[in-house]
């Protein structure tokens, strides 16, 4: 995708069915990304290390990770979900919109691997130390 990004209101009226398809894809691995950190990998996080968030919301799931530095920024956690979700349910016929958002969630990228990154940090200190 490096190759036709950023978009712009003409670009993305011009994009190729393959790179449309790399678009989806891309769109498709992002939001799955990002549904199986805060659906399934938070909380199994807690409970890999004793703590019972069975019957915590999300916020609150979080919120513990945070106090145990192993997450930081729930406020660039919702501005990603917001962006997923407005791709995802949100269908605007303008392409300068369109390719706005799709900028927007090209450019975050970045910001939802950093969550998976800092797991992967703990959890290789974590084994160092065990």
């Amino acid at each position: 995708m490096q190759s036709f990004m950023p978009l712009t209101d003409v670009s993305i009226q011009k994009l190729t069915d393959d790179e449309i398809e790399h678009i989806d894809q891309y769109l498709y691995r992002f939001a799955k990304l990002q549904d199986v950190l805060g659906n399934k990998l938070f909380a199994s996080l807690l409970s890999f290390l004793s703590e019972d968030s069975s019957n915590n919301s999300f916020i609150d799931i979080f919120n513990r990770l945070e106090q145990l530095e192993i997450v930081h920024n729930y406020d660039k956690w919702v501005e990603l979900r917001l962006i997923r979700n407005e791709l995802s349910h949100e269908y605007d016929d303008d392409p300068g919109t369109n390719a706005e958002r799709l900028n927007r969630i090209f450019n975050l990228k970045k910001d939802l691997e950093k969550y998976l990154e800092d797991i992967k940090k703990y959890l290789q200190r974590f084994k160092e130390f065990s």
